[in-house]
């Protein structure tokens, strides 16, 4: 982007948006139970959950695009629960493109200035720094048969932004393009929208994409938001099981629970937060890989055989078959660290805070 483009580009706009005790229901089905979630101006938050969590549901009532059944809407702390879609000033972005086929690049950028009765002048400079910014100069003329989905995908943002919206909305906008594309696309829209410093709801069910662009992330399950945090906190200091166990890969270790957290074998580790289940209570510890070591047999908590080792690149993820807790674990280490099958080796748990869940 150049310096004059985003000089004019730049954002100015930008209001905060707000969910307020917001629930939605189809008949007998609740989707959100009154779910809260506030974005300060020019933030990126990232919607993460799987399949039917309710985020989409989220990011369309905030569009305007689902009436809310109770509840409010704000946004720039103006309640818009009964205003239009086409009077909120969003921008939106989806997982299908929607260009019009018979259109130009240039012309699907403009549709949305020539609704709003923009001079042709303006209209005409206003595509062209929308396009520069996402990095399509030149293009104006041809058809989206001739693009990449990629491409399509950054004319798409382009018609979104080109209207100065004081917010942009993004569902799935990256899920139908190979894994390449989409992660240097991710980075270009995260470089964009913090140019612009333009509030941004992103939904995704990818959490390496959402850890990677977002300020922060809400984790929502079942039409809950189960926790609404930086991505650092989501990963490091998961508010629950389900955080845990669906942000970033776990091992599930059986334990007991004590006075000073759960026991695992001969090793107590701390809890991530307060649990009201009793000591004694059986229950499953959610252990980060990377934070179980190999050890010395004599400085060994556990034994255990290697099963099988993968290579990551700087990284190497090798399971391992515990005979004290008959189960297994993934462990990450460094590259250079080799063990071969079959291999008896001993470890040891890092001191760091985990997560549990009451067995099944």
């Amino acid at each position: 982007m150049s310096e004059t483009t985003a000089h004019s580009a730049k954002h100015t706009k930008s209001a905060g948006l707000e969910l307020r005790a917001v629930r939605k229901d189809y008949g007998s089905n609740t989707v959100l139970h009154s779910i809260d979630l506030r974005l300060e101006p020019g933030e990126l938050v990232c919607l993460l959950g799987p399949s039917g969590c309710g985020k989409t549901t989220a990011l369309r009532c905030l569009a305007g695009l689902e009436e809310v059944t109770s509840g409010q809407v704000l946004i720039g702390g103006d309640e818009v629960s009964g205003t239009p879609v086409n009077r909120r000033d969003i921008g939106m972005v989806f997982q299908a493109y929607s260009l019009f086929p018979h259109m130009t690049v240039a012309k699907n950028v403009e549709f949305g200035l020539r609704m709003r009765k923009i001079p042709r002048s303006e209209r005409t400079q206003r595509v062209a720094e929308a396009l520069e910014l996402v990095g399509l100069s030149g293009f104006e003329h041809r058809y989206a048969s001739q693009l990449s989905g990629g491409q399509q995908q950054r004319v798409a943002l382009a018609r979104a932004l080109v209207t100065r919206p004081r917010a942009l909305l993004l569902d799935e906008p990256l899920s139908a393009l190979d894994a390449k594309v989409r992660v240097h696309l991710r980075e270009q829209i995260r470089e964009i929208v913090t140019e612009l410093g333009i509030t941004t709801v992103f939904v995704t069910h990818d959490q390496e994409e959402a850890l990677a662009i977002s300020d922060r992330v809400a984790v929502m399950n079942g039409g809950h938001i189960e926790q609404f945090a930086s991505p650092e906190d989501i990963y490091r200091s998961p508010a629950s099981a389900f955080v845990a166990d669906f942000v970033g890969v776990s091992n599930k270790l059986p334990g007991v629970l004590t006075g000073q957290g759960v026991q695992l074998h001969q090793t107590t580790l701390p809890l991530v937060t307060s649990t009201q289940l009793a000591a004694g209570t059986s229950v499953t510890a959610l252990v980060r890989p990377e934070h179980i070591a190999f050890a010395a047999s004599v400085d060994a908590q556990l034994h255990g055989t290697v099963v099988s080792s993968g290579f990551l690149g700087s990284l190497r993820r090798t399971v391992v078959r515990l005979d004290e807790l008959e189960t297994e674990v993934a462990v990450q280490h460094h590259a250079n660290e080799r063990f071969e099958i079959g291999e008896t080796v001993g470890l040891r748990f890092a001191e760091v805070p985990v997560a549990i869940r009451a067995e099944d």
